[in-house]
């Protein structure tokens, strides 16, 4: 998944911004998404290293918070240099085009892709002091490591692709949760998806028990099919979150794929309105679909004298209190085993985790490198289109 998509037109922004109806972390993503950057960012190649010492980092929007790099700040005496991205193709493509970014903030499913490119170095690990306080689930996934085990990819925080749905409207659900609901018949055209080929393509293969990361060319086009059937299910397909949730609410769907942020929008409203128990997030039998993004090192930094440097960055997005933050404020699963004393499980129910998070992790599959994923998309593409 690509963490922030527009999410709304400028003038719903400006309203809901005046109204106090956006946390700090949907603001940032709005703005992120139109391109506008919430800290200084470089407009050139090289422009973040003029004087030989500051770091720059290539990020999504809103992870140019100072809560995340205070003990970076603290040990250098000011914060890294920052430039946003909207999607990993454009970062990529960027750091092709020769963009100094000393760290860079991709997710799992794209490692092997970004190594393959020559554009991230192995750690150290003697320099990240808090590597040892991750989770080992995150940190030995698929392609995160050399093969001797040096990490080129240091986990910072995952989410789970699920579904969210009415319990008042599908109460069969609540005790058979299962993909099987977003192909339920009987609720043609009040069933949604997110429009992500690495969500709602990969779903349909968990779905069908298809291992999604490995496929030969019959189940790729299995899968494709099994997708063609949903289609005239589905009242909406869209990367719009925010409309997604708002139809569950009004009862236009019944249910839909989600991500953990709904579910957290979703235990507002039940507080809100008094109406506990009404959107349940599911636990699907099949196994929920697991996003893990972190943060790599370019190997260019030993030439530019940043190698430490990056490392210490790296390191401060680590630590328990900065990823304590994201935890608690941004509603997104951490890496950091620590982050969660004192969080609780109450809490970490109303964003779609749980405890003990190991399990919870060890319940979903993971999104990784994908074979033939070229294909895929454009399959998923072509599927889009005869909609």
């Amino acid at each position: 998944m690509d963490k922030f998509k527009p999410l709304m037109e400028a003038h719903e922004f400006h309203d809901k911004l005046l109204e106090g109806k956006l946390t700090r972390r949907q603001a940032h993503a709005v703005l992120a998404s139109a391109g506008v950057g919430t800290a200084a960012m470089a407009s050139s190649a090289g422009s973040a290293h003029a004087d030989g010492t500051n770091v720059m980092m290539l990020t999504w929007g809103g992870y140019d918070d100072p809560a995340f790099a205070s003990e970076y700040a603290a040990e250098f005496g000011s914060p890294p240099s920052y430039s946003l991205f909207a999607d990993q193709a454009e970062a990529l493509a960027k750091i092709r085009a020769g963009f100094d970014a000393d760290v860079a903030f991709p997710c799992i499913s794209k490692i092997q892709t970004w190594n393959d490119a020559g554009v991230i170095a192995p750690m150290d690990l003697s320099m990240l002091s808090h590597w040892d306080e991750l989770l080992p689930a995150l940190t030995n996934l698929p392609t995160a490591n050399t093969p001797d085990g040096a990490p080129l990819f240091a986990p910072v925080d995952w989410g789970q692709t699920s579904v969210l749905f009415r319990a008042d409207l599908a109460p069969e659900y609540v005790d058979n949760q299962t993909w099987g609901i977003l192909w339920d018949e009987k609720y043609a055209g009040r069933l949604g998806a997110i429009e992500a080929v690495e969500d709602h393509y990969n779903i349909a293969a968990i779905y069908m028990g298809i291992d999604f990361l490995d496929m030969n060319e019959e189940e790729i086009q299995l899968v494709g099919d099994k997708l063609r059937e949903q289609i005239p299910l589905l009242r909406m397909v869209t990367g719009d979150t925010t409309t997604l949730t708002q139809a569950l609410f009004s009862g236009e769907l019944i249910a839909t794929s989600a991500w953990n942020g709904m579910m957290l929008t979703a235990s507002e409203e039940m507080e809100q309105q008094g109406t506990q128990g009404q959107y349940v997030w599911m636990k699907p039998r099949e196994g929920a679909l697991t996003w893990v993004c972190g943060l790599t090192i370019s190997p260019t930094t030993k030439d530019r004298g940043t190698w430490e440097q990056a490392h210490a960055l790296v390191n401060a997005y680590l630590a328990a209190d900065s990823q304590n933050y994201e935890l608690t404020s941004w509603g997104y699963g951490v890496a950091n085993a620590k982050a969660y004393d004192g969080v609780s499980e109450e809490y970490l129910n109303s964003i779609g985790l749980g405890l003990p998070v190991e399990d919870y992790l060890a319940d979903g599959a993971f999104s990784a490198h994908q074979q033939h994923y070229g294909e895929i998309v454009n399959l998923y593409d072509e599927i889009l289109a005869g909609m």
